[in-house]
C-alpha cells in the first residue's frame, strides 16, 4: 500500500450544506447529527486535479452558485456513482441499487451518463430522438420524453447516447454547461417526482462527471483492490473535494464500496482490512462478493435481487440498500 494512503481519509458521510433540500418524509427518520471535519483536505495536490484540471479551474469561477441543487425536488435524493477507473462496478452497482430500491416500492430514476450506454442497453432501452446530450446543452423540447419506463416496476431511465463523447470536447471549458444537469433535473422533477435519482458516471473526471456531482447530494465510489485502482481512488477523492469547495458544498460521501471481493482468499481479506483501517468510516460495511449471478442477471436485464434473490450477492445488495437508506444526508431544516 503506498504511503500516500496515510495522507487522506473519508469525506464526512452524509455531510450536506445548510441549504440542501428537505427529504421525503417516508425516506427520512434520522435526526441531523454533527459530522466530522472533512479529512480529504489532506489529499495531495498532485491528486487534486488528475484527469480533471479543467473542472478544477472552472469550479473557481466567481459565477459559481455553490448551492446544493434540485431545490424544487423536496422528495428526491440524488446519488452519483463515480470513479476515474473503469471496471470497478459503477454500472453494476447503479443498476442493482436502483432495482432493489424499486422492488421496495421507491420511484427511481437512473441517468446513464456513460456514452456507451451499457446500463440502459442491458435492459433493452435505447436513446430516443431527443437524448441526454440535448438535455445537457439545454435544448428545448419535452423533457419528459427523455424519461423511459422499463420492464421493472417503479424503475425509469434516461439513456446515455454517443453524443456525450463530443459534449465534453466541445463544452469542456464553458462555465455555462457546468451545472446544466442540475438545472434540467429540476424541470424533470416537476414532470414526475422520484424518491431517488441515481447517476451512472463514465470512467473520467471531466465535465460530465462534474455535472453529475454538481447535481448530487451524495456520491458512492465503487472501488477495487488493484494498485492502479488505489491511485484512481485518490484522484477521485481529490476531485470530489474540489467540487464540494467550489460548485456544490452540499455534496457528501455516502460511502466507498469494495466490489468483486473473494473473502476466501488471503489477499482479498487483507485488502478489505486495509481499506477499512485507512478509510475508516467512509467504507460501507457491505462488500460485494465475486459471483456468477452478476453476469447472468446483467444478460437478462434483471437486478440480482430479482434474478437470484437467495444468492450471496443478492443478500449483499439488500444489505447495501439498508446502509444507503440509513446514511440519509443531514438536510437543512
Amino acid at each position: 500500500m503506498p504511503e500516500i494512503w496515510n495522507e487522506t481519509g473519508p469525506l464526512p458521510i452524509g455531510h450536506v450544506g445548510p441549504t440542501a433540500v428537505r427529504p421525503a418524509p417516508e425516506l427520512s427518520g434520522q435526526k441531523p447529527v454533527r459530522r466530522p471535519e472533512d479529512p480529504t483536505r489532506h489529499v495531495p495536490a498532485h491528486s487534486r486535479t488528475a484527469d480533471g484540471p479543467g473542472l478544477a479551474s472552472r469550479a473557481r469561477s466567481p459565477q459559481t452558485d455553490r448551492r446544493p441543487i434540485v431545490g424544487s425536488a423536496d422528495h428526491t435524493r440524488v446519488i452519483c456513482m463515480i470513479n476515474r477507473k473503469g471496471g470497478v462496478g459503477k454500472t453494476t452497482t447503479t443498476f442493482n441499487l436502483a432495482g432493489g430500491l424499486a422492488q421496495m416500492g421507491k420511484q427511481v430514476l437512473v441517468i446513464d451518463m456513460d456514452p456507451m450506454g451499457s446500463l440502459c442497453r442491458s435492459i433493452g432501452v435505447f436513446p430516443a430522438e431527443q437524448a441526454l446530450s440535448d438535455l445537457l446543452i439545454g435544448a428545448n423540447g419535452n423533457l419528459g420524453a427523455l424519461v423511459r419506463s422499463t420492464h421493472i416496476p417503479n424503475l425509469f431511465v434516461i439513456p446515455g447516447d454517443p453524443n456525450l463523447r463530443t459534449f465534453e470536447m466541445r463544452h469542456g471549458t464553458s462555465v455555462v454547461y457546468r451545472e446544466s444537469l442540475s438545472n434540467r433535473l429540476q424541470e424533470i422533477l416537476k414532470w414526475k417526482p422520484f424518491h431517488f435519482i441515481l447517476i451512472d458516471c463514465p470512467p473520467s473526471l471531466g465535465l460530465i462527471s462534474g455535472n453529475a456531482m454538481a447535481a448530487a447530494h451524495q456520491v458512492i465510489v465503487p472501488v477495487d483492490g488493484s494498485t492502479y485502482g488505489m491511485g484512481a481512488l485518490m484522484d477521485t477523492l481529490g476531485i470530489i473535494r474540489l467540487v464540494r469547495e467550489n460548485v456544490n458544498e452540499g455534496l457528501g460521501m455516502c460511502g466507498l464500496l469494495l466490489n468483486n471481493v473473494n473473502l476466501g482468499t488471503v489477499y482479498d481479506r487483507t485488502i478489505l482490512d486495509v481499506f477499512r483501517r485507512r478509510m475508516r468510516g467512509a467504507m460501507f460495511q457491505t462488500v460485494i462478493p465475486t459471483s456468477p449471478e452478476a453476469d447472468e442477471a446483467s444478460q437478462l436485464g434483471e437486478p440480482v435481487t430479482q434474478h437470484a434473490p437467495s444468492s450471496w450477492m443478492a443478500k449483499a445488495y439488500r444489505q447495501l440498500i439498508e446502509e444507503v437508506l440509513a446514511k440519509e444526508p443531514n438536510y437543512a431544516t
